[in-house]
């Protein structure tokens, strides 16, 4: 049964959560020697521990567990099973646990690296928050309160962007973030990738403030001004989106735009926006390959500032695809079956016939890769030093954990789209079902 004392709890839980989603793009530390990724990372787990500790404090004052709060029947089993994403984060802590056991790097892979701190132990990190925000989000003012927060956090680095491009910044970093804005991600890329994933989420409550702005005709000013609010915060990022300049994150809110539209159009039902919607991705595509043509029509928008980069998306000799093509080449080298390796230290890794099923280790590749550098990598990059990361996710995943680690990644991304759409009555039966797992 509840009581004060696991109420009070559950306020700071939530507090911690909300806390994160602030502070953790917000907060970077200019008089720490890595300034922004692992300092990031250790406030984030200091709120984690903080979760932990006020979520066991409400367990044992409540006496355990209330399982009635989320499946009234059945067992533990079918219920982790049957729960949304439960069973697939289940099997990513368990790969964890198993690839840093059996590690190159086992201290590394549990604390982190030097330069990101992103080991077993920050992953464990993010899924407490999960397991808290799982276990302790009941009402659907959180779910508001998470919401808004998550856009309302976005401002500050969107804004702090947008001075760096005017070259207005109070600090005099050391490489220039007026032509490529950092704000306060320190990284263009990171920033971008931040933004994007904030944006479908404020396009979702500019739809919500237009909606009662139609509907509403008692509070007409309330429901202009939250509307205004909630398109200044999305015209911001987009914004801020395009002064980071990063291409990958640019195509990725693209195509998550498209979805996005046209999965409003079908739960609309409305057919000219799911044919617009449609229609205009089919001509930014036909317009992506006529752009990337060699002495195409376009090929005088090629040198401009503001899209050029755009035009070399298909250019394998360029230093961003070559830098990709020979790190790929050396990791696949190293996810394939091979001989035991001796490191420099004089260590042997005996377990190289496990390596293929759980990988390295998490913060492992910049040791294991050493014996499969591609030479050629030292020249376009400029650097002799072996990558810690290889510009792509899926091979990141095969690395540190391995042909069981992607696959239990790409089920937990099946299912989220899967039960994305589910909840929004898009796959209602067996045909829609199947169908979702045959596309």
């Amino acid at each position: 049964m509840p009581t004060k004392l696991s109420r009070y709890c559950e306020g700071i839980i939530e507090a911690a959560w909300l806390s994160a989603l602030i502070l953790v793009p917000v907060f970077f530390n200019i008089y720490s020697s890595r300034i922004f990724e692992p300092d990031k990372i250790t406030l984030l787990r200091s709120l984690a521990l903080l979760i932990l500790g006020a979520w066991i404090v409400k367990l044992v004052d409540e006496g355990g567990p209330r399982w009635e709060r989320i499946q009234p029947t059945g067992s533990i089993n079918k219920f982790i099973i049957k729960f949304p994403l439960l069973a697939p984060v289940a099997g990513m802590a368990a790969l964890y646990i198993v690839s840093t056991l059996f590690s190159v790097a086992p201290r590394a892979s549990f604390w982190g690296s030097y330069q990101r701190l992103q080991g077993t132990y920050t992953t464990f990190s993010y899924l407490i928050v999960f397991a808290a925000i799982l276990g302790n989000m009941r009402r659907r003012t959180q779910v508001e309160r998470l919401i808004t927060t998550a856009i309302m956090a976005s401002l500050p680095v969107a804004l702090y962007g947008v001075l760096q491009r005017y070259q207005v910044d109070p600090i005099p970093w050391a490489g220039d973030t007026s032509i490529r804005i950092a704000s306060n991600m320190g990284n263009s890329i990171f920033v971008a990738a931040y933004l994007i994933m904030v944006f479908p989420l404020t396009v979702g409550r500019v739809v919500q403030s237009f909606g009662a702005l139609l509907r509403d005709e008692q509070s007409l000013w309330s429901q202009v001004a939250r509307a205004t609010v909630y398109v200044f915060l999305a015209a911001i990022q987009v914004i801020a989106l395009y002064m980071s300049g990063s291409r990958g994150p640019a195509l990725g809110w693209l195509a998550g735009s498209f979805f996005l539209f046209l999965l409003l159009s079908l739960y609309w039902q409305k057919r000219w926006l799911t044919l617009t919607t449609v229609g205009g991705a089919l001509l930014l595509g036909f317009f992506l390959v006529v752009f990337n043509l060699e002495g195409g029509p376009l090929e005088g928008l090629r040198t401009s500032p503001a899209i050029g980069r755009f035009g070399q998306l298909m250019n394998p000799e360029s230093n961003s695809a070559l830098v990709r093509k020979y790190i790929w080449q050396g990791a696949a080298e190293l996810v394939k079956p091979h001989a035991p390796i001796e490191y420099p230290d004089g260590r042997v890794d005996t377990y190289n016939f496990m390596r293929p099923l759980i990988g390295y280790g998490p913060e492992s590749m910049y040791v294991a890769y050493n014996p499969f550098y591609v030479p050629e990598l030292a020249i376009v990059e400029r650097r002799n030093a072996s990558p810690d990361r290889s510009h792509n996710e899926t091979w990141d995943a095969l690395v540190i954990t391995g042909i069981l680690g992607i696959l239990v990644y790409l089920a937990l991304f099946t299912l989220v789209f899967y039960y994305g759409l589910k909840w929004i009555g898009l796959i209602s039966g067996a045909r829609q079902h199947n169908a979702f797992l045959g596309l």
